[in-house]
C-alpha cells in the first residue's frame, strides 16, 4: 500500500513541476532583454538625447578685438588685427579658450591674402555693356609677419607686418601657410577677416 501511495504522490506531482516550468518560462520570456552595447549615460533614460563631448564656446572677438581663427581641433587660436590705416598686420598666439597668451618658436609667419578691389562703377550709358578685363578685381598678396620681442629661446606670442595692399581695407580672406604649436603642423588655415573662421570651425 504504501508503495502504491508514493507512486500515485510521484505521478500527481509530474504536471505539477512541468507547469510550474511551463509558467516560469513564460513569465521570463515576456521580459525585453536589454539591447547589447546600448547604455544610458547617469541622470538620462535610454533614447533620449545627450552631450556626445565636451563643446568649446568662444567670444566672437580676441582679447584685442580681433578675428579669431582657430587652430586645429581648438589646440590653440591665432588672432589677426588689421590696422586698415597703416596696413599693419598683428597676430597674437592664444590657448584654446582664446583667451591666454601661448609662446610659440617661431621667428615669422606667413600669411597669404586676397582682398576685393574698390572700382568706381559708374558710367555715363548704364545700359551699355562692357567687355572689361576683371581680372584686377581682387588683388592678392603675401606678407611675412615678424615676431615681436621673442625671448632668448626664440618664443614669441605676437607676430607682425605691414601689408600695402591691405590699406583703407575693412575686410579679407587669407591663408596661414604653416603654423606649429605644441608639437603639431597645420598647414593652410583658411580664415576670413573680421569674421575669423570660429563659425565655420564649429559647424561643420
Amino acid at each position: 500500500m504504501l508503495v502504491r501511495a508514493a507512486a500515485r504522490v510521484y505521478s500527481f506531482s509530474l504536471p505539477l513541476v512541468a507547469a510550474g516550468l511551463l509558467l516560469t518560462a513564460g513569465c521570463e520570456s515576456q521580459t525585453p532583454a536589454p539591447k547589447k552595447g546600448v547604455t544610458a549615460p547617469p541622470g538620462t533614460k535610454a533614447g533620449e538625447e545627450h552631450d556626445h563631448g565636451p563643446h568649446h564656446h568662444h567670444a566672437e572677438k580676441g582679447p584685442h578685438g580681433g578675428a579669431l581663427v582657430a587652430i586645429g581641433d581648438d589646440v590653440a587660436h591665432l588672432e589677426v588685427v588689421l590696422d586698415a590705416e597703416t596696413g599693419k598686420v598683428t597676430a597674437y598666439i592664444l590657448d584654446g579658450e582664446a583667451a591666454n597668451p601661448v609662446p610659440i618658436k617661431a621667428k615669422s609667419l606667413e600669411l597669404t591674402f586676397v582682398r576685393e578691389a574698390a572700382h568706381d562703377h559708374d558710367h555715363e550709358d548704364e545700359g551699355e555693356e562692357h567687355a572689361d578685363d576683371h581680372d584686377d578685381d581682387e588683388v592678392t598678396g603675401a606678407v611675412v609677419l615678424e615676431a615681436v620681442t621673442p625671448d632668448p629661446n626664440g618664443m614669441a606670442t605676437e607676430f607682425a607686418g605691414v601689408v600695402e595692399g591691405l590699406k583703407g581695407a575693412d575686410e579679407f580672406d587669407a591663408v596661414l601657410t604653416t603654423f606649429s604649436v605644441a608639437g603639431k603642423e597645420f598647414k593652410q588655415v583658411k580664415f576670413s577677416y573680421p569674421e575669423g573662421n570660429e563659425h565655420d570651425h564649429h559647424h561643420h
